[in-house]
């Protein structure tokens, strides 16, 4: 029987993928500085939308701290002296304007913390990682032969998502890591059985599906723990990053990345086909394929965060498979997630848009094939292949 046969309607928490847009629509002199003044909307409905202002300090504030991308975003330049003038202000209001327009394009930035505070934050509190450990301690309450080691902050690019290093206390050198999440806007079961169905999630076994230690959920989200390995995901892999820095650090602009040549990546490939045709075949849901949740131990691809789907969350390409009329099954957005992660092994980075339909000719004819099967927009806009008819694909 599938996981979601019974669904009972939820709160609907806030969907953290819906992309923002925002317009700088005026500029005001306050006393000795300038308010740009923006309206921000998110989503497609113009309904949904707020005002805020922010000052140039402000923009610097977030360009500092985006600095950590390794990335020159086009800030306009600081002035010292006429920077109340009218026509300065005007011309600074485009390039700031500008500005974010570069931001909203950038997929891992436009989805930042640092990013979403700036335009939403009255839902972007500062202590989500406080909360987050509250919960845990709590857990570990009932759980007591756990404790925390430290907590590992922003090696995710989900918002409400922690992580924490935590140990067995009568095991103190075995490493493991906790992920927390609080429930997402896709959260369909009643509390009682997500929690068994959580506690149920180690003994889902699969050679290419990375083993979960222990699992369970409360009124406000849900944990797994895992073993900590220390060479990290395959996205660390490809980016030749270290785990436990932050996210954007790691993937934005890594200075190199690893090659992987056509055995690797048919070999890679097949594995994490074959983890998604068993979790489909046992009706278990899925949806969060990317290469930050694949880990990569030795030759063998094993699929992480398998529970997200238990706890509502959001696939990390949902703003763009939501594009597609026809990307509407579990294992069309599978199999599309799979066209990314298959793009990212070949080139060494993201796509950083909904599909792509002029391929290099440096790409294998194979893969090739493959890429434009799925990451082409007409594929998109009629219909993908199933993961068996990839499979078969040799």
């Amino acid at each position: 029987m599938a996981v979601f046969e019974k669904k009972k309607s939820t709160k609907v928490t806030l969907d953290d993928t819906v992309p923002l847009t925002c317009l700088i629509e005026t500029a005001q002199n306050v006393q000795t500085h300038t308010d740009y003044v923006i309206r921000v909307h998110r989503g497609p409905s113009l309904e949904n939308s707020w005002q805020i202002n922010r000052r140039y300090s402000d923009f610097v504030f977030l360009n500092d701290n985006l600095k950590v991308t390794g990335i020159e975003f086009p800030l306009p330049p600081k002035k010292v002296f006429g920077n109340m003038d009218r026509e300065f202000i005007a011309e600074r209001q485009i390039g700031l304007q500008t500005y974010l327009n570069v931001l909203l394009q950038h997929h891992m930035v436009s989805t930042s913390y640092f990013f979403r505070k700036f335009l939403d934050p009255s839902n972007h509190p500062p202590n989500l990682h406080e909360v987050a450990l509250q919960h845990v301690s709590m857990f570990f309450r009932s759980e007591p032969h756990w404790e925390v080691v430290e907590p590992l902050k922003d090696i995710g690019w989900r918002l409400r998502k922690s992580y924490f290093m935590v140990r067995p206390k009568d095991q103190p050198k075995v490493k493991q890591v906790l992920a927390w999440s609080d429930f997402g806007p896709d959260k369909t079961l009643v509390d009682k059985d997500l929690v068994g169905l959580m506690k149920l999630l180690p003994t889902l076994q699969h050679p290419f599906i990375y083993p979960v230690t222990y699992a369970s959920a409360n009124e406000s989200g849900g944990l797994a723990i895992r073993t900590f390995h220390a060479t990290g995901t395959l996205r660390d892999f490809i980016c030749k990053a270290k785990p436990k820095f932050h996210f954007l650090r790691k993937y934005c602009k890594p200075k190199s990345f690893t090659a992987f040549n056509l055995m690797n990546i048919k070999t890679y490939g097949r594995q994490i086909l074959e983890a998604l045709k068993f979790l489909k075949e046992k009706g278990f849901p899925y949806g969060h394929l990317h290469a930050s949740n694949v880990m990569l131990e030795g030759n063998t691809c094993r699929l992480l965060d398998i529970e997200n789907s238990l706890l509502g969350l959001p696939s990390y390409y949902r703003m763009y498979f939501t594009q597609f009329k026809k990307i509407n099954t579990m294992e069309a957005v599978d199999v599309y997630c799979f066209g990314h992660l298959l793009y990212e092994m070949v080139q060494g980075e993201q796509l950083n848009a909904a599909t792509k339909d002029d391929f290099p000719q440096t790409i294998s004819a194979p893969i090739k094939s493959v890429l434009e099967s799925i990451l082409n927009t007409e594929s998109c806009k009629s219909k993908l292949p199933s993961i068996d008819e990839l499979i078969a694909d040799p």
